[in-house]
């Protein structure tokens, strides 16, 4: 019966070997919004059963939330305590011109940001998209009211220490990202800072997200088939083990 045992063993470990790294793009141009409204609202977005909730901030001296807006075919943007009502100078974008804006998404599950759609605009006369991009994995956090959480949080801190600039594509909406890299539920796309680690041009940037592509490991069905049929074999291995009669035979 051991032979069953380590069949089924092999069955479920080559089966979570298996699950596929499952791709899906998601889109944030829903629908249009005002440029300014209530700092920290949080929007939630899904594509191939991967959820994930936006909210913004901003650092200037100091963290403190933004507010999330989403604009049509262009993405989210961020407006923040220093730009007004974000309605002048395309200051409603993800920029670095009165504060480093940035965008959390916190997802139901660790992914990985591969690329992500930056739509350029022009901020206080410059067009760039370098981007600051981060992640960590903090527990509990797609349930965590992102409105209202505490700016002295510890992901912060490890989002900082593990973020780095990419080098945008100028006038071009196309950026690779984190491909490669340790997979978080919780990351961080914003505009560019100075001191962070990779790409800096000493630019105003400024861009809308307008997508993001993800990766996570999500096995597929016949996958989760091999697993359940790898468990059920441990279970009749284990029924025909208890059933084995042992017999005594007297001594003569």
């Amino acid at each position: 019966m051991k032979t069953f045992s380590t069949i089924a063993c092999g069955l479920i470990a080559a089966g979570i070997a298996a699950a596929p790294a499952s791709a899906a793009t998601i889109v944030f141009d829903t629908w249009n919004t005002s440029t300014d409204g209530t700092d920290g609202i949080v929007r939630s977005f899904a594509a191939s059963g991967i959820n994930v909730k936006a909210t913004a901030f901003s650092y200037n001296s100091s963290l403190s939330r933004a507010y999330l807006g989403d604009y049509g075919s262009a993405g989210l943007g961020v407006t923040n305590n220093n730009e007004g009502n974000g309605g002048s100078g395309n200051s409603h974008t993800v920029d670095n011109s009165s504060g480093n804006d940035f965008i959390v998404l916190v997802f139901d599950r660790a992914v990985n940001i591969s690329g992500a759609i930056l739509n350029p605009y022009s901020v206080a006369g410059s067009t760039d998209n370098d981007a600051f991009v981060s992640y960590a994995t903090m527990s509990n956090a797609y349930t965590t009211d992102w409105s209202t959480i505490s700016l002295s949080n510890s992901v912060f801190g490890t989002l900082n220490s593990n973020g780095k600039n990419v080098q945008g594509s100028g006038n071009s909406s196309l950026t690779n990202l984190m491909s490669g890299v340790s997979s978080g539920n919780v990351w961080v796309i914003g505009a560019a800072r100075n001191g962070a680690n990779g790409y800096w041009d000493n630019n105003i940037d400024g861009f809308k997200l307008g997508s993001i592509t993800v990766t996570a490991s999500i096995p597929e069905p016949a996958t989760w088939a091999m697993m359940i049929g790898g468990f059920g074999l441990v279970g009749m291995s284990m029924r025909r083990r208890r059933r084995v009669a042992v017999t005594f035979t007297a001594a003569a």
